[in-house]
């Protein structure tokens, strides 16, 4: 595995200013993805470099070394975490209602865990440190595990420019390890007032959220099952099945409300719906993006005031590169290279036709038919975006939680900190945070020698001449378990276990 070449280098150092493109012209969307889109640098591998960069590891090896190097990592952080929360705690006392920081104790330590930056998304607090304390206190009295759940792993979005597969990949091993890793801090020190204790004295549910949202974007209910029997797969092999349950929100949270929940929960999802069409379809132009992305901005019913773009717009530009637009069903049956290149052209300029970006074969479609898809696109996504936080309001405008109904006494994290709940802190790449389930799975440098496993989008790590591992099977429609970023200087399977045995950094960030 070699070295990348200097023009991968130069790539490596840009993929993150996608603004700063050789056209010099403004981007439409400040989102991420459509950023790398339409940076002309960055570029799929085809089937034949795919071939020639791929390297293989046995199953054997995935089994004895990877995941024993990950796990013991998981673990060996969770403890430096635990041996971090009570001095944090002491210099927080005062938001226990403490008078001194010697009257902290273990339920002031557990709690701390909870809001070490390690752990917790963002610098603004969402909760309060007392409230917190007080329901880990009450457990703890009654000799109960500390509970904690978590709306997340929905499905591996199928999008061809974040993946080349969307069965779970070391991404989502990543971040079951670092709801681990919380576990293992929190056990920790729980288990410091209760040595007689066995079993576990924490425990995390996720929600797979996937059948909540799929239908919205086109996705169907057997990819999402899928990706969570995988998951449940992962869980097993990283033998943390026992401590960490997988729940589906239609199934165990959906269909488990109360009849008259499940009633106002529809109305307020129509009210929404109703009112956002009433509100938005008038501002929609999809030749005039430009104007519709500054009138949805003014007329947005629901504005987030700390989003300058406000919640629809914001949600578009992500859904962007989520729908899995009825519309592109016909061309999937392209050879994959070929589609691709396809779609990417495509959503390269969905916010606005541009002259200036490279053009397709026409044999594949012309000018105007070309033009027709790209509203078409619109129109769906647009309507997915209304429906989408229409669903998500069903939920955030009820009197009572959903989750919190039905699973009471769990400490609440979201991927997205809000109100009452913790934001969750994920592996960031210059200042970028991308979801397992929205990229794929890769080892960067640490930046002090180490290793950092995190995820990004497909066109940013083939783009930048990452490295694809693909477990036995190296076919070009083979999708990875993970990629290597070419920065590392690797030279070969052997090589890099090596140095991840050593090296792996479980820390968010330095």
């Amino acid at each position: 595995m070699a070295a990348a070449e200097d023009h991968i280098k130069v790539q490596r150092e840009r993929i993150y200013q996608p603004g700063l493109n050789r056209r010099e012209e403004p981007v439409v969307s400040s989102h991420f993805m459509n950023g790398l889109s339409r940076d002309d640098r960055l570029s799929l591998y085809d089937d034949r470099t795919f071939s020639e960069r791929v390297v293989t590891i046995s199953r054997r090896a995935v089994a004895e070394q990877i995941l024993p190097v990950l796990v013991k990592a998981s673990v060996s952080f969770g403890h430096e975490r635990a041996r971090a929360a009570m001095k944090r705690a002491r210099l927080h006392h005062g938001s226990y209602g403490c008078s001194r920081p010697e009257a902290v104790g273990s339920a002031e330590a557990v709690t701390e865990v909870m809001f070490d930056r390690q752990f917790r998304r963002g610098s603004r607090e969402t909760c309060s440190r007392r409230t917190i304390r007080d329901s880990v206190l009450a457990r703890m009295a009654r000799g109960l595990p500390i509970e904690m759940v978590i709306p997340a792993l929905p499905y591996k979005f199928s999008c061809p420019l974040k993946t080349r597969g969307q069965l779970p990949d070391l991404g989502e091993v990543n971040f079951l390890l670092g709801v681990h890793e919380i576990l293992v801090a929190v056990d920790t020190l729980y288990r410091q007032s209760a040595s007689d204790r066995s079993g576990s004295l924490a425990r995390f549910t996720v929600i797979c959220d996937g059948t909540r949202f799929n239908a919205l974007v086109n996705e169907p209910d057997e990819v999402v099952m899928r990706y969570q029997a995988g998951v449940r797969d992962w869980l097993r092999r990283l033998g943390l099945d026992h401590e960490i349950c997988l729940l589906d929100y239609r199934a165990d949270i959906h269909a488990q409300l109360p009849r008259e929940i499940r009633c106002e929960k529809e109305i307020t999802r129509r009210v929404s719906r109703e009112r956002y069409a009433q509100v938005m379809w008038p501002a929609f132009d999809p030749r005039d993006m430009l104007g519709t992305l500054a009138r949805v901005t003014r007329l947005d019913p629901d504005p987030e005031r700390m989003n300058e773009k406000g919640r629809f717009v914001s949600l578009l530009e992500s859904l962007a590169f989520t729908v899995r637009y009825r519309c592109l069903e016909p061309y999937r049956a392209l050879p994959a290279e070929i589609f691709r290149a396809f779609y990417r052209e495509l959503t390269s300029h969905l916010f606005r036709s541009d002259e200036s970006l490279p053009r397709l074969d026409s044999s594949i479609v012309s000018g105007e038919e070309k033009e027709s898809l790209r509203e078409a696109m619109l129109l769906e996504l647009f309507e997915a975006a209304i429906e989408y936080i229409s669903e998500i309001k069903s939920d955030r405008d009820l009197a009572v939680d959903p989750i919190a109904l039905c699973l009471p006494e769990r400490v609440r994290w979201t991927i997205h900190a809000k109100p009452g709940q913790l934001g969750i802190a994920s592996p960031s790449t210059e200042g970028k945070v991308v979801q397992p389930w929205a990229g794929t799975a890769y080892f960067k440098s640490a930046g002090n020698g180490g290793i950092r496993l995190c995820s990004l989008p497909l066109l940013a790590l083939e783009g930048s001449g990452a490295v694809p591992v693909c477990v036995e099977e190296g076919s070009p429609h083979a999708q990875p378990l993970f990629y290597i970023d070419a920065g590392l200087g690797v030279t070969g399977i052997d090589d890099f276990i090596s140095r991840l045995a050593v090296g792996l950094d479980r820390r968010r960030s330095n």
